[in-house]
């Protein structure tokens, strides 16, 4: 189906939510046209927007017409022959480019600020007490459980000694004077080399 054709239809209603008024502005920048003239576009009545479309031209036709919250509808060009089309006239149908704004600035909704109320508060002079109550009497603490120790009293109680484990020498013996400690080592035999055959000049 690579090869199947399109129309784009508006059905002339917008997105849940989507205000009415804002969804024409956007649809006449998008469009290139007078407010007045985008209007009747959403009365609630389908209209053509364009016919013949592939599919990657009709995906990028109804994202673009999804992000201002107008609602279309892809039909074959078939069950399009009786929807009325947009008004012919000489300039052809053209998207703005991506990143265009759609909105102006006077259109663009920005929400009041609200100050926090401080009509309740006051700044203290310098060196000021913040608190005019000093009667209010600051309990002393409960010091009945503690006692204080003589001079030179051990504080921590003594480590307990720990007896290092006894070590067992019983397979341990020990050889008689004289007794050689490396095993012996063979006796080598070296053999002469034979130096008749070499005479000095």
């Amino acid at each position: 189906m690579t090869d199947a054709q399109f129309d784009l239809l508006m059905t002339g209603d917008t997105a849940p939510g989507v205000d009415r008024n804002i969804a024409v502005s956007k649809l006449a920048t998008l469009f290139k046209r007078p407010v007045e003239q985008v209007d009747k576009l959403l009365c609630g009545k389908p209209s053509r927007v364009r016919k013949n479309l592939n599919q990657a031209e009709l995906e990028r036709y109804q994202n673009a017409f999804e992000s201002i919250g107008v609602i279309t509808k892809a039909v074959t060009s078939a069950q399009a022959a009786d929807v009325p089309q947009i008004d012919k006239t000489p300039a052809t149908l053209n998207l703005c480019p991506n990143g265009t704004p759609v909105l102006s600035e006077d259109e663009r909704y920005r929400p009041a600020v609200a100050a926090p109320d401080t009509d309740h508060l006051s700044v203290a002079d310098s060196g000021e007490n913040l608190s005019s109550n000093d009667s209010i009497p600051v309990p002393a603490p409960d010091t009945d459980h503690i006692s204080v120790a003589p001079v030179g009293s051990t504080i921590l109680p003594p480590a307990p000694k720990e007896n290092p484990p006894q070590k067992s020498l019983s397979h341990l013996s020990l050889c008689g004077p004289g007794t050689p400690l490396l095993d012996k080592k063979p006796e080598l035999n070296y053999r002469v080399p034979n130096t008749e055959h070499l005479s000095l000049q």
